[in-house]
């Protein structure tokens, strides 16, 4: 007999960063060497994201003709990551924010290992294979996953191709669901102590803390993917790629039933909080499974040497499972973990221009739709979306950087992907980048 309120804020947020990126490559005889490193480091001021995020990547791979009829490619790879959340001050509850991502941990570093091979066989004039497999290693959760793969790749001559494969991903762990808390200050209404609830007069407003802690016990996200295709060149100006696929995907995160820690001020574990305020804990659960299948559909066409026109379809139909034991996966009025699988929108198309008016400006436009998604719920329900993407681009030479203006969602009005999430507006942002060959 009791309803949650949550209150909107407005919250400020700066962000810097800063990456770097070098890419070397060399080919001696038959075998091609390659090595990428990357550093980032960035930061946050947004109370679910405040910090500062450091990343080292290394890849180094060799790929070798070993005969006529089989290619071998051998990798390894490495990652470091470092996450520094400030230090919580003597007087965080008397100075909290709506809401905010803390860890009893401040510094967080994690290492991801891999290493992967495949061979790609032409075991006919026509008909060409692909083995590979990856095994990865992540510390965060001290977990190694096998990720497999398979393809075949039949030529029905030069212009025109079929393929198919089945693989096997898993999502890297994320500090976000397995080692940080996230916490949100609201209100309740619940009735008075020792009242009759059936009296409207009984009922009051509250302080109340929800918490979302994480659960580094869970397992992998991970999927697997069935699909098919057919990729043909109808003319040298105009090509078409079309796919059908299945995916299953295991270990999803939710949250579970949540617990009351403290309720009108008195805790489970004895102790009393001021203002008879409510506590309320979920936990991430990696209860929830799901499916998709569906199809997709690519032109390319290149009336001339300068432009370009990319388009793109997609139909997908998304279903999930999830344990019983839970009230959050499908009981809730207002909204349960699987039905917000099941109302994802169904249809997607874009078409993206690309135009180089000469060596030293170029113009890309980008169109893109989403369907909109009905339910009997209103929690479900979301509109169609449309919007523009436009990028100016320039550049004096090569030696010179790349100016680019962009502006994403031109002309649009606010609007929002689903009910009650943050508004999404127009942006405009000037981006320059260098890059020494």
């Amino acid at each position: 007999m009791s309803a949650v309120i949550g209150y909107q804020t407005q919250l400020k947020d700066f962000s810097r960063g800063f990456y770097s990126n070098l890419n070397l490559g060399k080919t001696v005889a038959d075998t091609h060497y390659e090595a990428t490193l990357w550093v980032d480091s960035n930061s946050r001021t947004e109370p679910t994201a405040n910090g500062e995020y450091d990343t080292f990547n290394a890849d180094a791979l060799i790929i070798k003709q070993v005969n006529q009829y089989n290619e071998l490619t051998l990798g390894l790879g490495t990652r470091f990551t470092k996450v520094k959340i400030p230090n919580t001050n003597a007087d965080f509850y008397s100075d909290m924010n709506p809401y905010q991502r803390t860890s009893k941990q401040q510094t967080q570093r994690e290492q991801i290992y891999n290493a992967y091979s495949q061979l790609e066989t032409q075991l006919t004039n026509k008909l060409t294979s692909s083995l590979g497999v990856k095994v990865e290693h992540f510390t965060r959760n001290n977990t190694t996953e096998l990720q497999p793969q398979a393809r075949l790749l039949y030529r029905v001559s030069n212009n025109h191709q079929l393929w198919t494969g089945v693989g096997r991903a898993v999502v890297t762990p994320s500090a976000v669901d397995s080692t940080t808390d996230l916490y949100a200050l609201g209100a309740i209404v619940a009735p008075l102590p020792n009242c009759d609830i059936s009296n409207p007069n009984c009922y009051t407003q509250y302080p109340m803390l929800a918490l979302t802690t994480g659960n580094l016990d869970m397992k992998n996200e991970s999927v697997i993917t069935w699909d098919a295709g057919y990729r043909g060149k109808i003319s040298d100006s105009f090509s078409i790629d079309t796919t059908i696929f299945f995916s299953q995907y295991k270990n999803l995160r939710m949250l579970d039933n949540g617990q009351w820690l403290c309720r009108y001020g008195v805790c489970s574990d004895g102790s009393v909080e001021p203002g008879q305020i409510a506590i309320h804990e979920f936990n991430y659960v990696d209860a929830l499974d799901a499916q998709s299948y569906g199809a997709e559909l690519a032109i390319f066409w290149q009336p001339t040497q300068k432009l370009h026109f990319n388009a793109s379809y997609s139909y997908i139909d998304t279903q999930a499972q999830c344990d019983s034991q839970y009230a959050s996966c499908n009981s809730y009025e207002n909204g349960g973990y699987k039905g917000l699988y099941d109302h994802q929108p169904k249809h997607y198309a874009s078409l993206q221009m690309m135009w180089t008016l000469n060596s030293q400006w170029q113009i890309d436009g980008w169109l893109k739709h989403k369907g909109s998604v009905s339910s009997p719920i209103d929690f479900y329900k979301a509109p169609e979306i449309t919007t523009m993407d436009m990028r100016v681009a320039w550049q004096y030479n090569q030696a010179w950087p790349l100016v680019e203006f962009v502006v994403d969602g031109l002309g649009s009005s606010t609007y929002q992907d689903l009910p009650n999430k943050a508004p999404i507006e127009e942006t405009a942002f000037l981006r320059l980048s260098w890059t020494r060959l």
